[in-house]
């Protein structure tokens, strides 16, 4: 469901598992890569220019796509990242699992997270629906997934809350509607 309003007092950009080891064997990954990459860049400019947050996730361990480049570990063709972003190594799919992962959010300040990167309908998905258990808010930022099958962003952004760089930049702007009563 795309939102139109942010919930939170201070928001974390998480770029997650944008790594070339998880390259599909498809013949449109290409357009589909460079068109998520010009996504995820739009929102990592956005939070930096806001002195917000931007953590970006490394799965360490092998990739179940079957690639076996020497540049595996490598992100993505064009991520920009900068000194500043914060790099978290996790181990499964979902970034909260036996990890520290609460915890480096919390020192940041963070109480809602903006999801975005890899595979949409896995490490994405799975951290989405985990990150209510660690009381944090979550969504997915539209047009920055990369999704492993044709239809899975459509259903992701069905399911989960999403927003785009409008929303967020109105929140960051400080000119966000307030909510109404929550409960």
């Amino acid at each position: 469901m795309i939102a139109d309003k942010v919930w939170g007092t201070k928001l974390a950009l998480i770029v997650i598992d944008p790594q070339r080891k998880f390259t599909i064997a498809s013949p449109d990954w290409e357009s589909k890569r460079d068109a998520a990459v010009k996504g995820i860049n739009a929102y990592t400019a956005l939070f930096r220019e806001y002195g917000m947050p931007v953590v970006f996730v490394r799965y360490e361990g092998t990739s179940h796509t079957g690639y076996s480049g020497d540049d595996a570990e490598e992100w993505l063709q064009g991520i920009e990242t900068s000194p500043e972003d914060v790099i978290f190594t996790k181990r499964n799919m979902s970034c909260f699992k036996q990890s520290d992962f609460p915890e480096v959010i919390r020192n940041l300040g963070a109480d809602t997270i903006i999801l975005c990167g890899m595979l949409t309908e896995f490490c994405v998905v799975s951290t989405y629906f985990t990150a209510g258990e660690h009381s944090f808010v979550a969504y997915l930022a539209k047009d920055a997934l990369l999704a492993y099958g044709p239809e899975g962003n459509q259903a992701a952004y069905t399911l989960c809350n999403t927003v785009d760089t409008g929303v967020l930049r109105t929140f960051f702007d400080g000119k966000q509607e307030p909510f109404g009563e929550m409960f």
